[in-house]
């Protein structure tokens, strides 16, 4: 989580915030931001489209490696046939399928537990085989990616961008790229890459995402819980404004007892209870902004209900910190019933302009397209359902009689 602004010097500035009027709302520093973005992503577009034709052998070997895997898996010799004599995976794999099957008529005929246990050893070594194969293509795969330097990191700034035609097209000169092609086919329509004549443009380009359905919590494939959750996302040109309820998971172990009785008093009053010994969890929004940089010099960022001049506010996050503006923060019973009912959360920049004045800048107000629905339905799950699934996820170090 992001160092915030001292909320007591901010909540005080808030009684003098002056908004912003309407022709401010584009943010003074728009234009040079997404001018330098521009000029920046055709170097880095060209990078990502280079690494993506040195990946692509890599990323078939994987698919096809995962296909055998899978007919190793169910035991479906359809796919001898398609194996390669000359690969030594393939032909390891085409040598165990005819093996197994001289194994199974064998065991038909006169089956002895030898027998079993000598065809379940091939089977896991044909697998450890395909196995080891497919790790040695994800360990090429991870060194031409680390041999790009800090282009996965830069490459965050430019996918999906919308870009700056007259920036594009200044930066690539004679070159010749998907992006700078692209750029230069004004009439084109569609395509992986989207223009605008002036960086003053994106913001007029707003898309909204409506809030998510929720689901249960569960196992994701990385072997992390995952799931219980409800998403709202927000674009304004390339100012992506994602907004996630849900529970927030922590050890009773982990908290003070200052922090446990008061997250205990959140909770009864919720319905929640103590539901399980050694996990407690409350009402939370993560929050996640693409602002690294401040686009009117603000020196701060207000997420809040209602307007700027009576912000109530949920939090406040440092600008301009070279990252984005990242947050997980618990949620007020007040915060709560305001977010239920479906009332808009906005985004504003603000700047302290001294004796306890802060002018606000520019707004974005937050998607409320499906919120109330989906977080009374994700309060609901919070309040029955999920004790049962953490309990079965988590089981209690020290189960209750």
């Amino acid at each position: 989580m992001k160092s915030p602004l001292p909320i007591a010097a901010a909540l005080s500035a808030l009684a003098v915030l002056t908004a912003a009027p309407a022709s401010a709302q584009v943010p003074a520093n728009l234009e040079a931001v997404e001018l330098a973005r521009s000029g920046e992503c055709v170097d880095v577009l060209g990078r990502l489209e280079a690494l993506d034709v040195n990946l692509a052998p890599l990323a078939e070997r994987s698919r096809r490696l995962l296909g055998i895997a899978d007919a190793i898996a169910l035991e479906d010799d359809a796919i001898v046939d398609s194996l390669d004599a000359s690969d030594p995976v393939e032909a390891a794999v085409r040598a165990w399928f005819e093996a197994d099957a001289s194994f199974a008529a064998r065991h038909v005929a006169a089956p002895t537990p030898e027998l079993e246990q000598e065809r379940a050893a091939a089977r896991e070594a044909i697998k450890t085989t395909v196995t080891e194969a497919l790790t040695a293509v994800q360990t090429e795969a991870d060194a031409v990616i680390e041999a790009t330097g800090d282009l996965t990191e830069r490459s965050s700034r430019c996918a999906g961008a919308v870009l700056v035609r007259s920036a594009v097209l200044e930066s690539c000169h004679a070159t010749s790229s998907p992006v700078c092609e692209a750029a230069r086919d004004s009439a084109a329509v569609g395509g992986p890459y989207r223009f605008v004549g002036s960086a003053a443009e994106l913001w007029d380009r707003h898309e909204l995402r409506a809030w998510t359905a929720p689901g249960p919590i569960g196992v994701i494939p990385t072997g992390e819980l995952g799931g219980g959750r409800t998403v709202g996302t927000t674009r304004i040109g390339n100012v992506v404004v994602s907004v996630a309820f849900a529970p927030w998971l922590q050890e009773r172990s982990g908290l003070s007892p200052e922090a446990a009785e008061r997250v205990r008093v959140l909770t009864d009053s919720l319905g929640f209870g103590s539901a399980h010994p050694d996990v407690i969890y409350v009402p939370s929004l993560a929050i996640r902004a693409t602002l690294p940089q401040a686009l009117d010099g603000e020196s701060g960022y207000l997420f809040h209900f209602g307007d700027p001049e009576e912000a109530d506010v949920v939090w406040i996050a440092t600008a301009d910190s070279g990252a984005p503006v990242e947050g997980i923060v618990p949620l007020a019973p007040s915060h709560l019933a305001r977010l239920r009912a479906g009332e808009p959360i906005t985004l504003t920049a603000i700047r302290e302009s001294g004796d306890g004045q802060a002018d606000a800048l520019y707004a974005i107000e937050l998607t409320s397209i499906n919120q109330s629905p989906a977080v009374v339905a994700l309060l609901g799950y919070m309040a029955n359902q999920l004790a049962g699934d953490l309990a079965r996820l988590m089981p209690p170090d020290n189960p209750r009689p």
